[in-house]
């Protein structure tokens, strides 16, 4: 039987878009010698190429949406790795001197070409910049959508721009990531129902699952991440019904 993916009797939960189930995504760009993962030039080479893209998103002190994965950035004059410093106590001016580009430099890059915006923000409250980023995208001329480990970033976007696709991070527990309760939670997807996801994007080496399974045998979209090399974006083919990949081309 095909799934049924269509819109839910929900109001809150958007219909899933065709290019989110069928334009692979390169994750953080096609990043190469030259081209740093999560910038301009890596963003551009993708859009180029035809790919989505996916680009993570972290918020400044000067509170301004700049794409960069970890939480600190490492070669920072007048420190070494040891001392690098977080993205949060930098502003947006210092970070992009160290390779950080805006949000708003990244998406005339990206030139309408399909982006996941994954969201990297863990405070419970007080939110900032999931506001930011949906009113930075309102400038944007192409799809996108909003990806997340934190159910609560999802859920902002679920109240308060209810049209924009949401897409659940999860993977498997483990020690070195997102540990205890929490970490278990993820993989077992139980903030299902709070999300109200148009998709799930799984680590790849966490699949298959029960979760993940009972997420399709539901009608729901799922997106492996990161498929890496060409086998890796053989398994995701099979595993999935879409990636997020690099090192090879779909």
């Amino acid at each position: 039987m095909t799934p049924d993916r269509s819109a839910s009797g929900n109001r809150t939960t958007p219909a899933v878009p065709d290019w989110l189930a069928e334009v692979p995504f390169a994750h953080r760009g096609l990043h190469a010698a030259g081209r740093d993962p999560n910038s301009v030039e890596a963003v551009a080479a993708a859009a180029i190429a035809g790919y989505g893209v996916e680009i993570d998103v972290r918020l400044s002190r000067d509170q301004v949406p700049v794409v960069v994965h970890d939480p600190r950035v490492g070669h920072v004059a007048d420190t070494d790795e040891a001392g690098a410093r977080k993205v949060s106590d930098m502003g947006a001016a210092d970070l992009q001197r160290q390779g950080v580009a805006p949000l708003a430099d990244v998406l005339a890059a990206a030139a309408g070409a399909p982006l996941m915006i994954e969201i990297k923000s863990s405070r419970p409250a007080a939110r900032m910049l999931e506001p930011l980023v949906a009113a930075a995208m309102r400038a944007y001329d192409g799809p996108w959508c909003v990806a997340s480990f934190n159910p609560l970033s999802l859920r902002w976007f679920r109240r308060n721009a209810p049209s924009v696709p949401r897409v659940l991070t999860a993977q498997l527990a483990r020690s070195d990531g997102v540990a205890g309760a929490v970490g278990r939670r993820l993989e077992q997807l139980r903030d299902l129902h709070r999300v109200e996801p148009a998709a799930v994007s799984y680590e790849l080496d966490g699949l298959p699952s029960t979760a993940t399974d009972r997420w399709r045998y539901r009608g729901g979209l799922l997106i492996a991440w990161t498929a890496v090399g060409p086998a890796g974006v053989e398994r995701a083919r099979q595993l999935a019904d879409n990636l997020i990949f690099e090192q090879a081309h779909p």
